[in-house]
């Protein structure tokens, strides 16, 4: 096996203690969220008069249950949405005879995925794993597990599926299988728009280490080809349905700018159909921090903070930070180091943040489940 990295682990480098959690941790971390979730969920539906599986079906979550049931073919917009997930759930919607509704088969499905991302977490943690693809403390899982929008790790969005698909080619890449990263990869190219900035911290994984460089030529090419064949069939299933090729990035209204200075002019909320307020501005908080991290992180694992920019600058093209809190759900290397970091810091400080983070998760939780934009 080859070890891309031979650096502390994730915890040192931050300072904290390295006292990585235990699988019984990780499992009722995982398992106290989705618990904490599924009862505001319950509470605010019995509150406001409307069922648990209409807090489900919101948003996104309608616009994936319409591919399931109908394809793309009822709007071009629903494009947009790659068709990894969607297809996954119509596999599974198929074989249960289509008894169950999309929005709540998705639940299910994406609540069983985090379970299996903690569960791999938590496997490579008990084998010794120092790499920052894994948390090296409880704070760090905690971070993760509760960031603003994890809501949509175990609801009917993307989000679990790519988490789990990332962190096998990130992993993998990271213990040196360069064609099980590879495989991973592609499969994260057809799920999200971040898929490709996975794809390419894979490859550079794999070319770190030490060697002829041919070698880590090699290894950087597998990835990168079979990454570039996956997403040459992403534009052929596009084009195929719509005669356009890039159908997923024309059918997103927000990534469309007369010029480069619109686009830029919405990171501070400048163009006139932008709205400013505080919601807007937590956002943009959050955004801020994700970058910082991603610099730090990007001294201890270059591919890593990389990964972690790209996913944080993209959103430019969407001349705003309007989707902070999703985008950066599934940035768990981001997270896992912020975690880690804050639990090296003095407990004022910690314990502070530990209750900002909280207050944020079950706003934004409780924002989904009554129909406002949290994303």
């Amino acid at each position: 096996m080859m070890a891309v990295d031979a650096a502390p682990s994730p915890a040192s480098s931050t300072g904290a203690p390295s006292t990585a959690p235990s699988a019984r941790q990780v499992m009722g971390l995982t398992v106290g969220m989705l618990a904490y979730h599924f009862g505001l969920w319950l509470w605010t539906a019995h509150r406001r008069g409307f069922t648990l599986t209409e807090a489900l079906h919101r948003w996104d979550s309608t616009l994936y249950s319409a591919i399931v049931l109908e394809g793309y073919s009822p709007s071009p917009a629903l494009r947009a949405f790659l068709p990894a997930w969607p297809g996954f759930v119509t596999l599974w919607h198929r074989l249960l005879g289509g008894t169950v509704p999309p929005w709540v088969l998705g639940c299910v499905l994406s609540t069983l995925l985090l379970l299996g991302f903690s569960a791999w977490v938590s496997r490579r943690m008990a084998r010794g794993d120092t790499s920052p693809l894994v948390p090296g403390t409880a704070w760090g899982l905690a971070l993760f597990l509760f960031s603003p929008a994890s809501f949509a790790l175990h609801s009917h969005h993307t989000e679990a599926l790519f988490v789990l698909l990332s962190f096998g080619a990130l992993t993998s890449a990271w213990d040196g299988h360069t064609w099980r990263a590879a495989l991973f990869a592609a499969l994260c190219v057809w799920t999200r728009n971040q898929g490709i900035f996975v794809a390419v911290a894979a490859a550079l994984l794999l070319a770190r280490p030490p060697g002829p460089w041919r070698e880590r030529l090699g290894r950087f090419a597998v990835v990168g080809g079979v990454s570039l064949a996956a997403f040459a069939g992403l534009l052929y299933f596009q084009w195929r349905g719509t005669g356009d090729a890039l159908a997923h990035v024309h059918a997103q209204q927000y990534w469309k700018h007369p010029s480069a200075w619109e686009a830029l002019r919405g990171l501070w909320s400048g163009n006139p159909s932008q709205k400013v307020d505080g919601w807007i501005g937590l956002r943009y908080v959050f955004a801020a921090v994700w970058l910082a991290v991603s610099v730090a992180l990007f001294r201890r694992s270059p591919a890593l903070g990389l990964y972690g920019l790209l996913s944080v600058g993209v959103m430019v093209l969407q001349g705003g930070m309007g989707n902070a809190f999703r985008y950066g759900s599934v940035v768990f290397p981001v997270l896992f180091w912020l975690g880690d970091w804050l639990a090296a810091r003095p407990v004022w400080l910690r314990w502070g943040a530990a209750v900002l983070v909280l207050w944020l998760n079950h706003k934004v939780t409780h924002g989904f489940a009554i129909g406002r934009w949290v994303y």
